[in-house]
């Protein structure tokens, strides 16, 4: 019996086939690996997937980019998204759909174009696969996310990211990989052993820092301390560096390791501005002690 890795691979390998090939027209769509009458090929966003699954032998239709959206036959993944990027890509599984907003505001979530993830790069990066106006290519994820992200329809929205669906579920032969809502928090699981990270930090591929509980949730918008030091959790459960940030009125500064600063000058980070700021022994700044001559010989200076 096929694996739920070995049926996604079927998918990806028979979309790798019309790469370059297939001609852009929404009319013949239904001629993605058949030849039309002139000898050629053709297809559009959703077609060039939904066919890539039939003929694979997995197929769940073949359904427009709102029909992808509204289909029981597939399942949302939980991406988290930020400004049009996923945060936690090593949720996702080849044969996912990403679907992004387009110009069409009657549509579902004004969903307009799908794209599909094939594979991961040298360097670990997702590489998408989708037909735009030209013939099916592919595109780095995060920058294919930047990219419409930044673009605007003429209604007034961005045409970012809005959802992924995914078709094939993920079997016993696959572990957990990536961010899980789980038990009221968050958990990273590790695709190699299927194991949640506890007791312990995690840095992601994008070099970001959590924290773990014994429950194996990640410290949220929280002080954590960690072997006399303290450290600061944003909601996005990544650790804060080299920075200032507000905590019940007063203002604390995170080293560039995330520690908080205690004891300690922190230069103006404005290159026109010949200030050093205190921090007190609690980490709390105190602004009557701004000075462009810090005793550096009596106490630190913190990056």
């Amino acid at each position: 019996m096929e694996t739920s890795k070995q049926r996604r691979q079927k998918v990806v390998d028979m979309y790798a086939t019309i790469i370059g090939r297939n001609l852009y027209n929404q009319n013949l769509r239904d001629y993605c690996f058949k030849k039309y009458r002139d000898g050629k090929y053709y297809s559009d966003c959703s077609s060039s997937i939904s066919y890539s699954y039939k003929e694979a032998g997995h197929s769940f239709g073949i359904l427009n980019t709102a029909g992808i959206y509204n289909s029981n036959k597939l399942t949302c993944v939980g991406v988290i998204i930020k400004d049009g990027i996923i945060q936690n890509p090593d949720i996702l599984r080849p044969g996912d759909m990403l679907e992004f907003a387009g110009s069409d505001s009657s549509r579902p979530k004004r969903i307009g174009h799908v794209e599909m993830v094939h594979h991961k790069d040298s360097n670990g990066n997702w590489i998408l696969c989708g037909h735009g106006s030209g013939v099916p290519s592919y595109k780095n994820m995060d920058s294919y996310c930047k990219s419409r992200y930044s673009s605007w329809a003429t209604g007034g929205w961005r045409k970012g990211l809005v959802c992924v669906k995914r078709f094939i579920q993920d079997d016993n032969s696959e572990n957990k990989a990536g961010w899980y809502h789980e038990d009221g928090g968050w958990r990273f699981y590790l695709g190699d052993t299927g194991d949640f990270v506890k007791n312990d930090w995690y840095k992601d591929t994008n070099g970001r820092w959590s924290w773990f509980d014994a429950a194996g949730h990640a410290i949220s918008n929280a002080w954590y301390k960690y072997k006399e030091s303290w450290f600061w959790f944003g909601p996005d459960c990544y650790m804060y560096s080299s920075q200032w940030i507000e905590y019940k009125g007063h203002q604390y500064y995170l080293t560039s390791d995330g520690s908080m600063a205690k004891s300690a000058y922190i230069k103006s980070k404005d290159p026109n501005l010949n200030i050093y700021y205190w921090v007190n022994e609690d980490g709390i700044y105190e602004s009557q002690w701004d000075t462009p001559t810090p005793n550096l010989a009596k106490y630190e200076l913190v990056e």
